[in-house]
């Protein structure tokens, strides 16, 4: 079976650090960073009319994790819960969240978050904001060592479960089945054209959307896909 806890859990920290900046005005205009899911699923769930999945199931993903004997007490017990009852739940959520927003501030950054539609929390800033790449170094550090055994797994695995439910592996087509659900784009609309706008010049003008609306920041969050506008 392959391995893809590894990937999961560092994508929370990136996905992150890459909303901070851009809404920093550190990155331009419109940014856009996908999960590079390094690992697909075994040879029971490789693939789906979708294309290729990162795991079989949720329960697949708990299972690797509560295998593995670096987990902090509260890890565990997330995840025993989640593998009983087939899901995170928002409380175990909302503590993890809250534990690396209170870590980060006894440390100095106090993170503005915004809660979108399907349950999952947007950075929108941060106080003071990093001004020079040491300064987005020491953020980056802190916030690496305040998720360790607090939110980089359970955060990145309550996305994947709210906003990737069919465990797709490219974080585009991800965010256009939502986008087509939430009837923002049409069948005809595929994640290539997704991605060619997010990478092409005057993005933000190619898109059928609106990318700043709660709807569209759900599925790009959900997605794995780190979008401003500014």
């Amino acid at each position: 079976m392959t391995t893809i806890t590894s990937s999961v859990a560092r994508y929370g920290i990136r996905r992150r650090i890459v909303a901070l900046l851009s809404c920093a005005g550190m990155l331009v205009a419109l940014t856009a960073c996908s999960a590079p899911w390094s690992g697909t699923a075994d040879d029971k769930g490789g693939e789906s009319e979708s294309g290729t999945r990162i795991a079989p199931s949720m329960s697949a993903l708990f299972d690797q994790y509560l295998a593995k004997d670096t987990l902090s007490r509260f890890e565990r017990d997330v995840l025993q819960r989640a593998r009983k009852n087939g899901k995170i739940s928002a409380e175990d959520y909302e503590t993890a969240h809250d534990k690396q927003i209170s870590c980060m501030a006894e440390h100095g950054w106090r993170e503005q978050t915004r809660k979108l539609s399907n349950g999952l929390y947007q950075s929108t800033g941060v106080t003071p904001v990093p001004s020079t790449d040491a300064e987005v170094n020491k953020y980056m550090e802190t916030s690496s060592t305040c998720s360790e055994g607090t939110s980089k797994i359970i955060e990145s695995l309550y996305q994947l479960q709210q906003g990737n439910p069919g465990l797709l592996a490219d974080p585009y087509e991800t965010a256009v089945e939502c986008l087509r659900k939430s009837g923002l784009v049409d069948d005809a609309y595929t994640g290539r054209k997704l991605e060619n706008s997010m990478n092409g010049d005057g993005a933000s003008k190619n898109l059928p959307f609106d990318t700043s609306s709660d709807a569209a920041q759900s599925c790009f969050a959900g997605a794995g896909l780190a979008v401003n506008v500014g």
